[in-house]
């Protein structure tokens, strides 16, 4: 799938730990991992089509968890463009802890 990010639009991040990549950790909130590789991939190949990049995944988190922040974390800030990554936690808790919690 192609999308087209047009300068000046916003693209957001959001997920668990595959995603967040200790992101509060860094000044341009994308610290490592695939959020910042796309970002610097884009900046690369357009460096005078400016964007801005928003990270707001939280590392452990469940699909459940994302639900409950989803208007203060992705809505609120009016993205153009959304990546959601999340999910692993959500497996390996029930692998692990029968009770789900």
């Amino acid at each position: 799938m192609t999308i087209t990010v047009r300068p000046g639009s916003t693209v957001m991040f959001t997920g668990d730990s595959i995603t967040d990549c200790q992101r509060l950790e860094s000044e341009d909130g994308l610290k490592f991992g695939y959020p910042l590789r796309v970002a610097g991939e884009r900046g690369l190949r357009r460096p005078n089509r400016p964007v801005t990049w928003l990270n707001t995944a939280n590392a452990g988190d469940k699909v459940m968890d994302l639900e409950s922040r989803w208007q203060t974390d992705v809505l609120d800030a009016r993205p153009d463009v959304v990546s959601i990554l999340v999910g692993v936690n959500d497996m390996g808790w029930h692998t692990l802890d029968r009770r789900g919690t």
